[in-house]
Formats: structure tokens, C-alpha cells, sequence
């Protein structure tokens, strides 16, 4: 039975409303089921620090690399992570070690450790005035003002460790390599 409208409300009533007490809308469902599965809003930072810098690992496992975040945060879990600047090179060192790494390239790496850089130079209180960070012959440099930036930076010593980092002075000044966390 239809519900029946006092004169002159049928205009004050949406025609979509009205409809909803003939036929019930059919929903309009994504071509791709897998937009159905939502992290949990808790975990949306973590997401985040993955794929916003570093896109190209969603091409890793498409398309929002549900996979690949799950497999990480479980190791991050496992292994009780610190949420600080070194979060960024741990994503590096898990990448390295599971199994995506037959897939990457160095950019994926070199991304994550300018994150953390940047996230060193954004949040240390120290003396120091600079970074920078290695992994397999490649070095990372930032500094906390660009006044202290160093047009040529000289050359390093292999690290003994995955990943290393080591403050610098004023000058640039290199003492010796650390172990990551």
C-alpha cells in the first residue's frame, strides 16, 4: 500500500525519497571486490608511511597493497618497531628480506631512506646539524638548515652494517658509521 501525502507535501517530498517506498534503489557496486576490504582507521598512518612515499609499491601488489602492508606490519609487530626516524629504514630492511625483494630496485629503498632523513633532520635535538645515512654504497645526506649543506660531500667508508647512520657537525664532519637500530 502507498503511503498516501497530505495535498501540496508531494512537493516538499523528494522524488528519490518517494521512490524508496515503491522500489528499493539497487545498489551500485566497484567492478573490484577487493575495495571491500577497509583497514581498520587505526592503521591508515601505517598505510601511509608505506605507499604515500613510496607509490610505486602498490605496483607490488595491486591495488592497494593490502598484502604487502599486512606482511609488514606483522613483522613490525613481531620485531617492536620504534616509531621514530629509523620506522623508514626498517621499512627498507623488511623489503630487503621478504619476499617482494626479487621485485624492487634500489629507488624504493633510496626513498624510504630519504624519509628517514628527513625525519632525523625534523625531530633530533642534538648538537648535530646533519645526516647521513648508507645502505649498500649508497649515502643519504640532509641537514637541519640548508645553510650547513656541503656542496661536495666526501667520500665515505663502506659501513659494516645493513643500514648505518652517523650524525655530522657544523662542517660536515664524519666520526664513524652506527648500527640502525
Amino acid at each position: 500500500m502507498k503511503p498516501l501525502l497530505p495535498a501540496g507535501a508531494s512537493r516538499l517530498v523528494s522524488k528519490a525519497a518517494r521512490r524508496l517506498h515503491t522500489e528499493p534503489a539497487r545498489p551500485e557496486y566497484p567492478s573490484n571486490s577487493r575495495s571491500f576490504v577497509h583497514l581498520d582507521a587505526r592503521l591508515l598512518p601505517y598505510w601511509h608511511t608505506l605507499f604515500d612515499i613510496c607509490p610505486a609499491l602498490l605496483k607490488l601488489d595491486p591495488p592497494e597493497g593490502l598484502n604487502l602492508f599486512r606482511s609488514f606490519m606483522t613483522w613490525a609487530y613481531h620485531n617492536q618497531l620504534a616509531q621514530d626516524w629509523t620506522w623508514h629504514l626498517n621499512i627498507g630492511r623488511w623489503l630487503l628480506g621478504s619476499p617482494y625483494r626479487a621485485q624492487i630496485d634500489d629507488e624504493p629503498i633510496d626513498a624510504f631512506m630519504a624519509a628517514a632523513a628527513a625525519r632525523w633532520v625534523d625531530t633530533d635535538d642534538s648538537q648535530a646539524q646533519g645526516v647521513v645515512l648508507a645502505w649498500q654504497g649508497s649515502e643519504v645526506f640532509d641537514w637541519k638548515g640548508s645553510a650547513f649543506a656541503l656542496d661536495e660531500q666526501p667520500p665515505l667508508p663502506p659501513p659494516a652494517w645493513d643500514f648505518a647512520w652517523c650524525p655530522l657537525t657544523r662542517r660536515g664532519g664524519f666520526s664513524a658509521w652506527l648500527p640502525v637500530p
